[in-house]
């Protein structure tokens, strides 16, 4: 029991002369795209018709195509909106289906533009009210799909 007692104490007084690296700069700072919001937008008191709203901030590359994992009980009845951070209308090819939304941009969405997406007409069932979105990136010049982050919303419960 003293050898570890022991250790502890050693260990805590080495990771107290680790000097502490604070962040300095703005968010713009950092280089890759990834999601920065995420919020439930209920249009009743039921969880019926709610809008799932996330903002992408769009770093690095330019981002032609994003992934967006669906829940397993969640279901969309009005669609998906896409808007910059002026408001304007991104234009995308939006499908849903398999548990899975794809919007393909018509023209890549430069970097430095934070996309608001908008999933409209979201039905959730009263038991659970947790709701985690994986969201992937496909850049331009990469063929591949880049985990951008997972947003996480929350239903009113019962």
């Amino acid at each position: 029991m003293k050898k570890l007692i022991y250790a502890s104490t050693f260990t805590l007084m080495l990771a107290s002369w680790i000097p502490i690296a604070y962040a300095a700069g703005s968010s713009r700072d950092f280089k890759a795209s990834r999601i920065v919001h995420s919020a439930v937008h209920a249009t009743g008191t039921r969880n019926l018709d709610a809008t799932h709203h996330l903002e992408i901030d769009v770093q690095g590359s330019a981002l032609s195509e994003l992934s967006i994992d669906l829940p397993e009980e969640v279901s969309i009845h009005r669609g998906i909106k896409v808007t910059n951070q002026s408001g304007q209308k991104i234009p995308a090819t939006v499908s849903i289906g398999d548990k899975k939304a794809t919007l393909v941009f018509s023209q890549p969405v430069p970097p430095q533009t934070t996309l608001s997406i908008e999933i409209q007409g979201v039905y959730t069932p009263r038991y659970r009210h947790f709701w985690q979105y994986m969201v992937y990136g496909k850049m331009v010049g990469i063929d591949a799909q880049i985990p951008l982050g997972i947003a996480q919303m929350q239903t009113p419960g019962r």
